[in-house]
This record gives C-alpha cells, structure tokens and sequence, in this order.
C-alpha cells in the first residue's frame, strides 16, 4: 500500500471527517495509521480554532484559537500556539519513524504555502509515499499549487464528502495495482 492521496474542499467542507473516517476504516482493515488530524472547533456556526489530535493514540493540543493569547503567533485571524506545531512536528516524526502502513496530515493550507505550519517536514512526509499510503488534505483553492510547489504526482484527488466507500475502493485498487 503506497502512493499519495489528496482530500480538498474549503474551511468546514468535511475534509478532517472524511480523512478520520478513513483511519478508522483502514485501521479496520488492519492497517495500522499515524499522523495528525486538525479538528475544528465553532462557537455560534463560526470557527474558533483547531484542536490537534495525534493519531493513533488520540493524545491532542490546541493549535489556535481566534481569541489572542499571550506567547501565541498571529497569523490571519488566529492565534496559533507554538508549542503545539513542535508538539505536531515530534508527532510527525514519530509516525513516520515507527513506519505504519498509513501517514495522515490534516491539513496544508496558507500557513504552509507561506513556509510556516507544516511546511519543514513536508518534503519528507510526501518521500514516503514511495514506501506507505500518504493521504493529506488540502484547501480546494491551494491543491493546483501544492501540487505544483512539491512536484507532486497524487495517486487520487478526492472531494471532501466524497463517499468513504468509494475513496476505499480506489484506495484498495491502487494497492492490488503496485
């Protein structure tokens, strides 16, 4: 089981979902996972931040939140907890040390385009998906150009919403392909 997948769709579009949806599954299957998911937190139907949550053991921090907070780096109109993308980045490398069949990265958006959030440890979460499946979710508007920025060759490109089944059956597809 190898190769790139990518989730896109806009901000509250279901992309964390979907790619959650798909640890369970695959760890179903007896696939074993690692990564990060970035779950979104709303107060009255607007976003308010991010929780990270390190897969496969459910340990999370807070990424940001709209309300400014002592120590925290403003970028756009959050305020983003430093501690948390280290704490993320350990998690990263971690997973890709402990070499599951499956890595996660929820989610490259402007901060990475920016060369801030994720941005570091890109290059090397994307080698491996010559060796494991690789499934990362990306902003709709930005996917043409992350493709673009980190030369990539995606396997698949889903919508978020797509059906979970049919993002299996393409994911099962490519593995019976290699």
């Amino acid at each position: 089981m190898q190769g790139l997948f990518i989730i896109t769709g806009e901000q509250g579009s279901g992309k964390t979902s979907l790619l959650k949806a798909l640890s369970t599954s695959l760890a179903q299957r007896g696939k074993t996972c690692g990564g990060i998911l970035a779950h979104g937190k709303w107060d009255d139907n607007l976003r308010s931040g991010f929780d990270l949550e390190f897969i496969p053991d459910g340990k999370t921090v807070t990424l940001c939140e709209s309300a400014p907070r002592e120590g925290w780096i403003r970028f756009r109109r959050f305020w983003f907890n430093p501690l948390a993308f280290d704490l993320g980045k350990l998690w990263l490398t971690e997973s890709i040390v402990k070499k599951p069949e499956v890595l996660m990265l929820d989610e490259i958006g402007p901060a990475e385009m920016e060369n801030g959030g994720w941005a570091a440890i890109l290059p090397g979460l994307f080698a491996e998906a010559r060796h494991r499946l690789v499934i990362v979710t990306v902003r709709a508007r930005l996917s043409e150009a992350v493709v673009e920025r980190w030369n990539l060759s995606p396997a698949g490109i889903f919508e978020a919403g797509t059906a979970i089944s049919t993002v299996m059956d393409t994911i099962t597809a490519t593995e019976k392909e290699a």
